[in-house]
């Protein structure tokens, strides 16, 4: 958790940094030179996203599966989990909403401003991507709503079985309470007769 905010504090501090230069970037100072040359390079590392649909969910696929994996054996060995990698708590569009709202699209907001003719073909995508993970992850809630109602439906339902169960054996010891009763009227009455 630790790695995952420093990380995270990290990158916005290099995306910030840049984008100061950005707004005022000479070509012939070696310094803002090198602080692009470290975007582009952070952009293409983490340039999944900004693929086609169907370059980029195998990747993904691999990826999640790499920290799942990893998470596992952590579990295993005692040791503290990061919850971005806990297969129990994160699914893929959980994984990817965060992701592309708070690390690429900042990053690539950043690139563009240098290079506006790249927004069409790189952030665009990311902001469809976002749209799409929006959605798919909508989908998971509405389905998990659903099972939770399915559940708790049947659970009232079993409950409701039993209950009516427990008052027919009530009902039925009432009867033969009540025909105890009945019949030991009908004796007494027949002694003080």
């Amino acid at each position: 958790q630790w790695y995952q905010r420093r990380v995270r504090a990290r990158h916005g501090e290099i995306v910030q940094n840049f984008k100061e230069i950005a707004k005022k970037f000479d070509w012939k100072d070696p310094i803002n030179v090198k602080q692009l040359q470290a975007i582009m390079i952070k952009c293409c590392d983490i340039s999944n996203e900004v693929r086609p649909f169907n370059v980029a969910e195998p990747w993904l696929e691999c990826l999640l599966e790499e920290y799942f994996t990893q998470s596992d054996r952590e579990k295993c060995e005692g040791l503290p989990v990061a919850s971005f990698m806990d297969r129990n708590k994160v699914t893929k569009p959980t994984a990817q909403i965060g992701f592309i709202k708070y690390v690429l699209i900042p990053l690539y907001e950043t690139l563009c401003e240098l290079f506006p003719e790249i927004e069409p073909i790189m952030l665009q995508p990311l902001k469809d991507s976002y749209v799409y993970y929006e959605s798919k992850k909508l989908e998971e809630d509405l389905a998990k709503d659903e099972t939770d109602r399915n559940k708790t439906c049947k659970a009232l339902l079993d409950e409701k079985i039993e209950l009516e169960k427990k008052l027919a054996g009530a009902e039925k010891q009432i009867s033969s309470l009540a025909l105890v009763v009945t019949n030991s009227e009908n004796v007494s009455t027949t002694i003080h007769e």
